[in-house]
């Protein structure tokens, strides 16, 4: 049985990997920090940009082919506590399978973060959320391999606070 399940998430994962071979554009993301002081704007062929002088302004655009994330967060005080269970991606309290086919969903087809912040999707604890950490998970639940661990905390790619470390 565990053999058929890990089969069909295989074939899943290779259907996904297949249907965005062909756009070239899915998957692209550009993950960058800017201090400036602006109210000017930039531009090419294809983009715009316009800045903005002492707002904070955090925010997604979107058009057909893209996915901007862009802004910038005020942190005044000290990181709180930490947040959800390390390799629980989908927030359910629970570590299984259906993290790690959130976390495929998130990584190939532009799904949700994993909740309840984006480290929690940090299962193999390398500091970034990729398909990796759905095979971390799932070595887990179906062959015993290694638990979830930390969720690397501290690190910069966590821009919305901290996972909790795993406690089977």
């Amino acid at each position: 049985m565990r053999k058929i399940i890990i089969l069909v998430i295989v074939i899943y994962a290779m259907a996904l990997i297949n249907a965005i071979a062909d756009d070239p554009k899915a998957g692209e993301e550009i993950n960058w920090q800017v201090i400036s002081n602006g109210g000017t704007e930039g531009s090419s062929t294809n983009y715009g940009l316009k800045g903005t002088l002492s707002q904070t302004a955090v925010d997604e655009g979107a058009s057909t082919n893209y996915k901007l994330r862009h802004g910038f967060w005020q942190i005044f005080a000290a990181t709180g506590p930490c947040q959800g269970e390390c390799g629980d991606a989908n927030f359910d309290l629970s570590v299984n399978v259906s993290d790690a086919v959130w976390v495929i969903n998130y990584v190939f087809i532009g799904g949700d973060e994993p909740q309840p912040v984006l480290a929690c999707g940090d299962a193999n604890s390398d500091d970034f959320v990729n398909v990796s950490d759905a095979v971390w998970i799932i070595n887990y639940v179906f062959i015993g391999g290694g638990a979830p661990s930390t969720c690397s905390p501290g690190s910069p790619n966590w821009y919305n606070g901290d996972c909790c470390p795993f406690t089977p």
